[in-house]
């Protein structure tokens, strides 16, 4: 019987009587099903922060062997990312409600989880985007200008420049955009779903208490 069976027959009610299961297999299952949720968050974070050590490290290399302070730019904009997200792991840890072996505790836990990466996900362009975007942009724009003062007196090399400075920006654009959409998408298609479930069956359990 999978976590939503349980939550199924948790709810389904026949003449005013609700069908008893068993309260110790339902447990059971909210704590597999919290299990596997925090599983797939945790390794999330340490693939994101695990990536964002190396592209520092690259791009502070970058900025300081060429004097571009757009890459050193870029390169905080990383870190941020990086050390916002450890200390966001760390500090909702420390706020988890107290597990102490009841179904009502497990929910509780759960449901504080699933709120919390709604609101990550939701904010995702502030925490997540801006930072380093920031960074890029300052890039894309020093390349223009760049283009511009090298190329003023060619008019082929000038439009040409130009062309490949579009497609960067585009480019960028792009990335980001999609990096934006699929968080959107992934709150709507498995977050919000989720946080549903379990609104209703903390609401079915304080029916039975």
């Amino acid at each position: 019987m999978t976590f939503n069976d349980l939550q199924k027959n948790w709810q389904e009610q026949q003449n005013g009587f609700r069908l008893n299961i068993d309260s110790a297999l339902l447990l059971k299952e909210v704590q597999r099903n919290k299990k596997s949720f925090d599983a797939s968050i945790f390794w999330r974070d340490v693939r994101e922060i695990g990536i964002s050590i190396p592209m520092f490290m690259i791009f502070v290399y970058w900025g300081l062997k060429d004097n571009a302070w757009e890459m050193l730019l870029i390169a905080l904009g990383i870190l941020f990312v990086a050390v916002f997200m450890t200390i966001d792991r760390i500090t909702q840890k420390r706020k988890q409600p107290t597990l102490n072996g009841t179904l009502s505790s497990c929910l509780e836990s759960s449901l504080a989880e699933v709120k919390h990466q709604i609101w990550l996900l939701k904010n995702v362009l502030w925490w997540y985007l801006l930072p380093p975007g920031i960074g890029f942009a300052a890039f894309s724009l020093g390349l223009l200008v760049t283009a511009i003062q090298a190329f003023k007196d060619n008019s082929l090399a000038l439009l040409l420049s130009l062309s490949f400075f579009s497609l960067i920006i585009v480019f960028f654009i792009v990335v980001f955009v999609g990096v934006y959409w699929l968080n959107k998408r992934a709150v709507r298609k498995e977050l919000l779903p989720r946080k549903e479930e379990l609104d209703e069956l903390v609401a079915s359990l304080n029916i039975m208490e």
